[in-house]
């Protein structure tokens, strides 16, 4: 049976307003979503969170080439234990939101400028995973043949080597 979140009760507190399911308790508010990734709904990277407000949290993309958007919170779908997830594709977002401005610190809660703390942030939804992670399964020793302990395998063109010197010649040779 599913446990059904529940609201954060401090209203005073940077974490206030969050949705938290106990089965996904690894962030606890907005502010804890600094430099986390957020994908759009066509599941587009579109940056990290570098600034929240009450009203909007701002994304950055890139090193060189920096870009800001300035995201209405009311676009955020909810965070999976990984990424915040929007309600918006990335065409939307690069053509409604995106500013050439740095966040500025006595408006929003920037993490090298940690002045502003806004009291009172909406509900963050924790939702289910999108992706789940996937399971590496190794073979014991007992269940590998004598035969295919001694075969190397060329993972380009599936050739059998008897040793680890004929492959890397091979791999050297022919790709």
């Amino acid at each position: 049976m599913a446990i059904p979140p529940t609201i954060s009760s401090s209203p005073s507190s940077p974490t206030a307003g969050i949705r938290e399911n106990s089965s996904n308790p690894s962030k606890i508010g907005w502010i804890d979503l600094i430099d986390e990734p957020v994908h759009t709904t066509d599941d587009i990277d579109i940056g990290d969170i570098d600034a929240v407000s009450r009203d909007f949290i701002v994304v950055k993309r890139g090193f060189v080439n920096v870009h800001h958007y300035y995201i209405p919170i009311s676009k955020v779908e909810g965070w999976d234990g990984s990424v915040l997830w929007l309600k918006i594709p990335e065409n939307e977002i690069k053509g409604n939101y995106e500013r050439d401005i740095v966040p500025d610190p006595s408006r929003y809660y920037v993490k090298d400028y940690p002045s502003n703390i806004a009291t009172n942030y909406p509900d963050l939804v924790v939702i289910e995973p999108r992706y789940k992670k996937p399971v590496f399964t190794t073979r014991s020793p007992s269940q590998i043949s004598s035969k295919e302990e001694q075969a190397y395998k060329c993972d380009l063109c599936n050739i059998p080597f008897k040793t680890e010197d004929d492959l890397s010649k091979h791999v050297t040779s022919q790709h």
